[in-house]
C-alpha cells in the first residue's frame, strides 16, 4: 500500500468532517507515492522519533504536531536557514521517511455558527480512554474534558498523572496538601486576545479541585489558583505542557488505527518535554 492510500484511509475512517480550505494537516516531508514500509504515530515528530521509526523500519510517521519550529511556510518556499531543521528534513530524506500531519482532523469539526460538534474531538476523547474516565465524565462526550473522579490527595493524584502520561515530573502551582475530586482538562490558558476565554475558565473554576493544562501563562488562571489556594481554597493545577498533554490522544489513535489500516501500528512516545532540576 502507497503512504497516500494509507493517509486516505485514517481520513476516511475521521469522517464526518468538513475539510477546511486551510488545514494543517498536510504532508510535513516526504513522497505520498513511497511504499508504505509501516506506520508509526506520536504526538510531536522530533528527530529523535525519526531515529526510533528507522530502527523500527517504519518510514510513515502520523504526528499531531509539526516539525519545522513554525518554519513551516518558509520551508515549503526554501526560504529558511536553520541548520538543525536542515539536518532533521535530510535525516528524513536520507531514509525515505514520510511525516503526516494529523492535527484538525483529530481535533474533529466545529461548527462554531451552530456551536456544536460533528464528532469527538480524538484528543480528548482518546485521552478519557487511556485513562479509563469514561464512568467519570460529566461534561460533553463527544469533547471530554469535566471529569469527577473518586477522591484522593492531591500528592496521590499528580503521582497517577505521572504513571499514566509517563513523564518525569509535574509543574505544581496550588495546595499539594489539598484533595482531588472534580477535575478540568482546560487546554489552553495563553490570555492576550484570549483573554475572555481565559476569563470563562477563571468562572468555572469555582467548583473544580484541579486543572490539567495544556499550557498556561502566569497572569490569569494561575494567578487566580495561587490566591485561590493561599485563602484555603481547594485549587490546585498540574502543569505538563502542550505536547505532553496531548500524547494520551495520539496513543490511542495507534491502538485503534491497526483495525483501520488492516496493518501493525506503532506508538513512539515523544517523550518527556522537560526535565526537572530540584533546588538543593
Amino acid at each position: 500500500m502507497k503512504v497516500y492510500e494509507v493517509i486516505e484511509k485514517i481520513k476516511e475512517w475521521h469522517q464526518p468532517y468538513i475539510e477546511q480550505e486551510k488545514t494543517r494537516d498536510i504532508y510535513l516531508c516526504g513522497d505520498p507515492q513511497t511504499e508504505c514500509r509501516g506506520v508509526a504515530v506520536t504526538c510531536a515528530c522530533t528527530l529523535e522519533v525519526m531515529h526510533k521509526a528507522v530502527e523500527k523500519g517504519i518510514n510513515l510517521i502520523i504526528s499531531h504536531e509539526g516539525i519545522t519550529y513554525n518554519y513551516e511556510k518558509k520551508y515549503q518556499r526554501d526560504e529558511f536557514k536553520n541548520e538543525t531543521l536542515l539536518e532533521k528534513l535530510n535525516y528524513a530524506k536520507e531514509h525515505d521517511l514520510v511525516v503526516w500531519r494529523d492535527h484538525d482532523h483529530m481535533h474533529g469539526t466545529f461548527l462554531r455558527e451552530e456551536n456544536r460538534r460533528l464528532r469527538h474531538d480524538m484528543i480528548f476523547y482518546g485521552t478519557m480512554k487511556e485513562l479509563g474516565w469514561e464512568e467519570y465524565l460529566t461534561g460533553d462526550e463527544l469533547k471530554p474534558l469535566l471529569f469527577k473522579v473518586p477522591e484522593m490527595s492531591a500528592r496521590e493524584f499528580g503521582q497517577q498523572l505521572i504513571k499514566a502520561w509517563n513523564l518525569n515530573g509535574l509543574r505544581i502551582v496550588g495546595d499539594l496538601d489539598g484533595r482531588v475530586s472534580t477535575v478540568y482538562i482546560v487546554e489552553h490558558v495563553i490570555a492576550g486576545k484570549f483573554d475572555d476565554y481565559d476569563l470563562g475558565k477563571i468562572d468555572m473554576a469555582e467548583d473544580i479541585d484541579a486543572f490539567i493544562p495544556l499550557e498556561i501563562v502566569d497572569y490569569t488562571l494561575t494567578s487566580y489558583v495561587r490566591d485561590a489556594a493561599y485563602l484555603g481554597k481547594n485549587k490546585i493545577i498540574y502543569e505538563m505542557g502542550h505536547f505532553n498533554a496531548e500524547e494520551l490522544g495520539m496513543k490511542y489513535l495507534a491502538r485503534v488505527l491497526p483495525e483501520v489500516l488492516g496493518m501493525d501500528v506503532e506508538f513512539i512516545q515523544s517523550g518527556d518535554t522537560f526535565n526537572y532540576l530540584i533546588r538543593e
